[in-house]
């Protein structure tokens, strides 16, 4: 057993090594703790970048779709954990916004309110530590993550309008822009009414949610399987809130041979 441990520990050393080396490191980099902890984000970010256009070229909307039907349902079986360990309000904006606050500090995302009223909340990302990597394909954030927010947002909040993304950092803009609107008969007096939530000209501070991130990594894998689960037998027209807004490309003829092969992929 020990032997075993010993080598699971050198195997994983050595794959970080290998992904490390990916990003092409200065020595100053190396010593650097901060570049350290956002080496993960970044790679998952590059692969995500070179999966996404590949499974389209090869098999066009409906293989961009069941990776998007695979991140939906993790935000589907996420929402409930997230609505009650971080107390949304789903009626009021910036208690919506929330659900990006503790995704932001997850992955290393700064960014500030310039919005924080009930109706309608403006959040500007200022840096992201995978930018440079997401240039390839910015798409990752609108199409691919978006479908994960969309799943979490169908659970909380089935009227919530999709969200406006009207500025990347990956396509050289000076922050990604996010929006958040909640419809009139839901919010209504409270519109332009400040959220109790609110924290102007502030960096939002990290969220405390003892034992969120835990429980969301086993909900993810659970996630994982249901989600393939239903596209081996049902195949990746699954119904998704929003889809008109984050879908990608024109629809092709997918066989089951082929999306076998979709499937090969996504889990290696």
């Amino acid at each position: 057993m020990k032997k075993l441990l010993k080598l699971g520990v050198l195997a994983a050393g050595a794959a970080y090594v290998a992904g490390v080396m990916e990003l092409e490191p200065t020595v100053e980099d190396l010593l650097n703790p901060q570049w350290h902890r956002e080496a993960p984000v970044r790679l998952m970010m590059k692969r995500l970048a070179v999966l996404l256009p590949a499974l389209y070229d090869r098999y066009g909307e409906r293989g961009v779709k069941a990776l998007q039907f695979v991140f939906y349902q993790v935000g589907v079986d996420r929402a409930p954990a997230m609505m009650k360990a971080l107390q949304i309000d789903p009626t009021d904006a910036r208690s919506l916004g929330r659900v990006l606050d503790f995704e932001d500090h997850m992955v290393g995302v700064r960014g500030v309110w310039t919005e924080e009223c009930c109706g309608r909340a403006v959040k500007e990302e200022r840096y992201c530590p995978a930018a440079a990597e997401l240039t390839r394909c910015p798409e990752v954030c609108t199409k691919l993550m978006m479908a994960m927010e969309a799943g979490t947002f169908s659970v909380i909040n089935p009227k919530l309008e999709a969200p406006e993304l009207t500025k990347l950092l990956s396509t050289g803009d000076d922050c990604c822009l996010a929006v958040i609107e909640v419809p009139a008969d839901q919010v209504g007096k409270r519109a332009g009414k400040q959220s109790p939530q609110a924290m102007p000209g502030a960096f939002p501070p990290v969220i405390e949610a003892p034992g969120l991130r835990l429980q969301l990594a086993l909900l993810g894998m659970m996630s994982l399987v249901k989600a393939l689960v239903k596209l081996a037998t049902s195949g990746p027209d699954q119904p998704m809130m929003w889809y008109d807004f984050f879908r990608w490309g024109q629809t092709t003829f997918v066989t089951l041979g082929t999306l076998l092969n979709m499937l090969n992929m996504l889990t290696t």
